[in-house]
């Protein structure tokens, strides 16, 4: 997960032979691979100096515009420089301001990460403010968009640590909580709230953590353990639950950004967890699993490496991994991927968000501008044989 900017070091993992390598940049520390030209990603927005963080994205299908979260934590300190805000992306790729997000009362801050649309047509963010106060302080927001312009805000969900992905499937809403902070376990794990809980007139208010198995909003947790060799770099690294997607059947996916790998959750009939495993474990090749998103036309994943400045590609059903791209620790320019946190399809367009924070065991070295959006094409993207 994000924590305040350090200069790390990283020694890069040699990609094995047995896995297929799509794409990679033209600094990478691994083998050229087949197609880096044609994936190699383009820049899309410079965001400027007052979105110098950006997180997430979510298209709006109904205008065709992309809404770009940003925290701007590495700004936000004392002084509160730039506050968080959410951005869009229009149709012709102009950068817009879309909505300001209501400050904690407490904190004074606001910190918008993961967002999705509801069936309402209204967009719900999450507000992660673990990095001003760890004592419950996250929440989901719902912002009210009413012909495609916010409309007002309103908190409906309170007492997440750090509010990470949301994704919606039906009238229920999942959010990742990346940090439980108990004193046994790194857990981390994923909350359902329902949207008729949420339209009762007051937010939602969730159970500890150490009352989680009581909690009916929690229905998964895992433990991170960073205690593999691809990953034993960052082995102080506890983030747990981030990014969530649902594939064309129905299963739900998320990372652990600290171990690498993804988790998938299936469910029965009735909407209850049927299962929670371990889906893909492919180190050296993908130590990090960040964002994610679901491609229906390819039946894939796209998956934020964090660590390796790559975008990697799980595809469904089997889960075999490949790379569509990746670079050594670049500023960005040109739209060279600078620590993608986030891929979004708009199209055939993946937009690819750079979140340019660095901490220890990333490739990404350096906070720098010019701050990024990038877009690679995936129109030609095929299944590995």
């Amino acid at each position: 997960m994000k924590t305040s900017p350090v200069v790390a070091s990283l020694i890069l993992a040699v990609i094995g032979g047995g896995a297929m390598l799509i794409g990679c940049g033209d600094k990478a520390g691994v083998a050229p691979g087949t197609g880096a030209d044609q994936f190699k990603p383009k820049l899309l927005v410079s965001c400027g100096e007052d979105c110098n963080t950006p997180d997430a994205a979510r298209l709006n299908t109904k205008t065709g515009d992309m809404i770009v979260a940003c925290p701007n934590f590495n700004s936000n300190g004392k002084e509160n420089k730039h506050p968080g805000k959410l951005m869009k992306i229009t149709r012709d790729n102009k950068w817009e301001f879309f909505s300001d997000i209501p400050v904690h009362p407490e904190t004074g801050r606001a910190c918008p990460m993961g967002m999705d649309f509801g069936p309402d047509g209204n967009l719900y963010v999450a507000d992660n403010q673990y990095f001003n106060n760890k004592e419950y302080k996250s929440r989901l927001i719902r912002v009210k968009v009413q012909d495609g312009k916010a409309a007002g805000c309103e908190v409906v969900v309170e007492g997440f640590k750090l509010a990470n992905a949301v994704m919606f499937k039906g009238n229920a809403v999942f959010v990742s909580d990346t940090f439980f902070d108990l004193p046994d376990k790194a857990l981390s794990g994923i909350y359902r709230i329902g949207l008729d809980e949420m339209n009762q007139g007051k937010p939602v208010k969730l159970l500890p953590k150490n009352q989680h198995a009581q909690d009916p909003h929690c229905i998964a947790t895992w433990e991170t353990l960073c205690n593999d060799p691809g990953v034993a770099h960052r082995k102080g690294e506890k983030a747990g639950a981030d990014g969530l997607t649902f594939d064309a059947e129905g299963n739900l996916y998320s990372g652990n950004f600290g171990d690498g790998v993804m988790h998938k959750i299936t469910f029965k009939p009735d909407g209850s967890v049927a299962s929670c495993t371990q889906f893909v474990k492919d180190w050296p090749r993908m130590t990090c699993v960040d964002g994610i998103f679901y491609d229906a036309k390819r039946n894939c994943i796209y998956v934020a490496d964090s660590e390796k400045n790559a975008v990697q590609v799980v595809w469904l059903p089997e889960g075999k991994v490949t790379t569509l791209w990746e670079n050594a620790d670049t500023d960005g320019s040109g739209g060279l991927l600078d620590q993608p946190c986030e891929p979004a399809l708009r199209g055939d367009e993946l937009i690819v968000i750079n979140f340019d924070m660095p901490f220890p065991g990333l490739r990404n070295t350096t906070f720098d501008k010019p701050y990024t959006i990038s877009v690679i094409n995936v129109s030609s993207l095929q299944r590995p044989k």
